[in-house]
């Protein structure tokens, strides 16, 4: 496990994997592709790596038979030299289970899994595989090129992601209701663009803007102040800003485009979490959902950016 730990990280790297670690006759398979060689598994690592520049992260290995290694990961790719407008940014996430040969501890067989086409896995299933390509490559909405909360994804599943967020800053109002923002995107507006904090500084605008179904509306706060409070600029009184640490943790995330209306928000939510039932997660208890929203009202209808996100309680990012 140590050995195949260690070489797994080079996968996509300039070192690359040992081809000495594998049989010369190891048989690979993926809902995508399928090799009976060693040739065959390396071309297809190097596709991968010259067309879409994939970021691999393994989060557990772990003995699964008296000869047998699985891995759960999560794997990253782009097509940075395909000229579509809206950047795709593709997210797989599964398991890796890999047969080693007894007499010469090599790995004999390997056969991969995507969370996003459940029981529907192997080659054999070729066309579920191409749908889910296609699906991300043609997502069209897309985020602006500016600061956002940091987070892994652990999982993606056909309509949703389960990830994980590092802690970040926030100023927050309080909103009407629900998902519904009200003069409320005014007044934040004011405290990070210096007439509504008490020094006049400047902030640099980030995405997403957040509401919930508890009344608030938050904008995300720059990193340069490194999760302190305190560090940050005091609104003025009266103005009903807050500044808070919002914490980090295990969200669900369901992504949608278009124009994000209170209905539509609540639409969403409901989706997601019969998605969480049906898949054995639990929300945690008295977490409120969160309404993200990445573009400005200018942004075509189509290529808005907006997600609903529950926090997940007892999640565990290592089981395979």
């Amino acid at each position: 496990m140590d050995v195949m730990a260690e070489d797994l990280t080079h996968l996509f790297d300039e070192k690359g994997i040992d081809r000495n670690l594998y049989e010369d006759d190891v048989s690979f398979e993926d809902p995508l592709t399928r090799y009976d060689n060693i040739d065959g598994y390396l071309f297809n690592i190097g596709m991968l790596k010259n067309v879409f520049k994939p970021r691999y992260v393994m989060h557990s290995i772990e003995q699964t038979g008296d000869w047998e290694l699985s891995t759960r990961w999560t794997m990253e790719m782009t097509l940075p030299d395909v000229p579509f407008f809206w950047k795709p940014r593709l997210t797989f996430t599964g398991t890796s289970v890999m047969g080693l040969n007894p007499d010469t501890k090599r790995v004999k067989t390997h056969f991969d899994t995507w969370d996003s086409l459940g029981e529907s896995q192997g080659f054999l299933n070729g066309p579920g595989g191409v749908a889910e390509v296609l699906r991300q490559v043609f997502d069209l909405t897309k985020a602006p090129d500016i600061e956002t909360p940091r987070y892994a994804v652990l999982r993606r599943f056909a309509s949703y992601e389960v990830r994980e967020y590092e802690p970040f800053l926030v100023a927050e109002t309080s909103t009407p209701g629900a998902f519904s923002g009200g003069n409320a995107f005014g007044v934040l507006a004011q405290y990070i663009f210096g007439g509504g904090n008490e020094t006049n500084e400047k902030m640099e605008m980030t995405t997403p803007v957040y509401m919930t179904d508890a009344g608030k509306m938050q904008f995300v706060l720059e990193r340069k102040f490194n999760g302190d409070v305190g560090a940050l600029p005091k609104p003025k009184e009266g103005t009903g800003v807050e500044t808070k640490l919002r914490e980090g943790g295990v969200y669900a995330a369901r992504r949608f485009n278009g124009i994000a209306s209170e209905a539509g928000a609540e639409a969403e939510e409901k989706l997601l979490t019969d998605a969480l039932v049906a898949d054995g997660l639990v929300r945690a208890a008295g977490a409120p959902a969160s309404l993200a929203q990445y573009n400005d009202p200018l942004t075509n209808p189509i290529q808005r950016r907006n997600e609903v996100l529950v926090k997940l309680e007892g999640f565990d990012k290592t089981k395979l």
